[in-house]
């Protein structure tokens, strides 16, 4: 497979990067390079043609403290009109320092060729630079098999004006089943054999800014972390002919989410790691060692965490605006936390009985 890179360097040295790299294969991929040697030519370049990397300078002219940033200007243009990654080479990589993340680097000019290739090769092993072109593969691959081999083929069953509008979300609704988890690992060249989660897979970050919440948010309110427990369909609010009439539920119930150093489970592994010890909390991390808990597992937007039952608040939904939602549980984990909750709270307990006694009687 074949990755585009653009060099932008109105030095002669952007050139010479493209003819080195032309042809570099990294990994399962091979480079094809093309240079401007302006950053306007580079920025029109951008526009009229699709690139998976770009190698930026950010000094026009000579670079120095005072030179004007004008790479600066072709980030912003490409950050609000699409996604390219972008490293930044340039003899002041110093200025930049603080714009470094997984999808902008930052290499010093005099540091070599070397340490380019290097950050060229993290970003394309991320596969970062690679997942915008395989997800479109996988879109138009869904779309072409859906209406030539689904409603093409069975028009037996979708009859012309009847239900024009249900076919984009039965087919928004086939992207979305397209995406499993197998199909994920492939996106993201994802070669573990067990089935076993990744801590991301619990969550989706962000949340989208809906006017709703949901059952499964997660949210910092007065100073603590607490996750939402109310079902879904208690949150919407009716209406009857355009006069609302507020919602099923006037209040919402939050339980507490506490960081893990602060279970006694936790602790008592960390003071003693006996086997007894890690066998316990290897039940906790995998939610079997009591409904009580549900284990959130540590991301870069939240620690080592526990849902705690017993710790439960009811604030009126308007409370909830004075809130910073951040991130929620993704499905299965947040029905499979409810049903946690659900269980905890409907368990009945009865005496136990007499075992000594009965074995006697045996």
């Amino acid at each position: 497979m074949n990755l585009r890179i653009l060099f932008v360097d109105d030095e002669k040295i952007g050139e010479e990067l493209a003819e080195l790299f032309n042809g570099t294969k990294i990994g399962d991929y091979t480079l094809e390079a093309f240079s401007e040697n302006s950053f306007e030519s580079g920025l029109e370049k951008i526009k009229e043609e699709v690139f998976d990397l770009v190698v930026l300078d950010l000094c026009k002219g000579k670079a120095s403290d005072e030179a004007k940033q004008e790479g600066l200007s072709i980030l912003k243009d490409i950050q609000e009109r699409t996604f390219i990654p972008i490293i930044f080479h340039t003899a002041v990589s110093h200025k930049i320092e603080d714009l470094k993340s997984h999808v902008v680097g930052v290499t010093d000019k005099k540091d070599g060729v070397e340490n380019l290739k290097n950050e060229i090769e993290r970003l394309i092993n991320s596969n970062i630079v690679s997942l915008k072109d395989k997800v479109h593969i996988l879109i138009e691959e869904e779309f072409k098999k859906y209406f030539w081999d689904t409603i093409h083929n069975e028009r037996d069953k979708f009859k012309i004006d009847e239900e024009e509008k249900s076919l984009a979300y039965l087919i928004l609704r086939r992207l979305s089943a397209s995406l499993s988890k197998d199909n994920i690992k492939e996106l993201v060249g994802d070669e573990r054999q067990n089935h076993d989660v990744l801590p991301m897979e619990f969550y989706i970050y962000p949340v989208e800014k809906v006017k709703e919440f949901e059952a499964g948010d997660l949210i910092n309110f007065n100073g603590k972390v607490y996750i939402l427990l109310t079902p879904d369909c208690d949150y919407v609010e009716r209406f009857k002919k355009e006069v609302s009439q507020g919602r099923k539920a006037e209040r919402v119930l939050l339980a507490e989410v506490k960081t893990i150093e602060s279970n006694q489970i936790y602790l008592d592994y960390i003071g003693n790691k006996k086997p007894e010890n890690l066998e316990k909390l290897k039940r906790l991390l995998s939610n079997n060692y009591s409904e009580r808990y549900f284990y959130l597992p540590k991301t870069p937007f939240i620690g080592n965490s526990l849902i705690d039952f017993q710790e439960k608040i009811m604030v009126n939904y308007e409370e909830l605006e004075k809130s910073f939602r951040f991130t929620k549980l993704d499905t299965p984990f947040a029905q499979s936390m409810i049903t946690n909750f659900i269980r905890y709270y409907n368990r009945i307990g009865f005496p136990d009985i007499d075992k000594e006694y009965v074995i006697s009687q045996l």
